[in-house]
């Protein structure tokens, strides 16, 4: 499993957090996620084999925020 940290931009609540964080749960080979509202980053696990840093912050832009 590969662990990275990626910025993300226009969350502003709660809901927003949420948001992101089921976005980038939905991505495949993506196990875990922890969004940090008050850091505006996203700490992702995920198997680098299935899922790459650029289809997760993909995800995150469909959402809705920028990464």
């Amino acid at each position: 499993m590969t662990e990275t940290k990626i910025k993300i931009e226009g969350m502003m609540c709660g809901h927003c957090q949420a948001s992101v964080t089921k976005a980038i749960m939905a991505v495949s080979g993506v196990s875990a996620v922890s969004v940090n509202l008050a850091g505006k980053e996203a700490t992702v696990t995920y198997d680098s084999k299935k899922a790459t840093v650029d289809a997760i912050k993909a995800a995150i832009v469909d959402a809705g925020y920028k990464a």
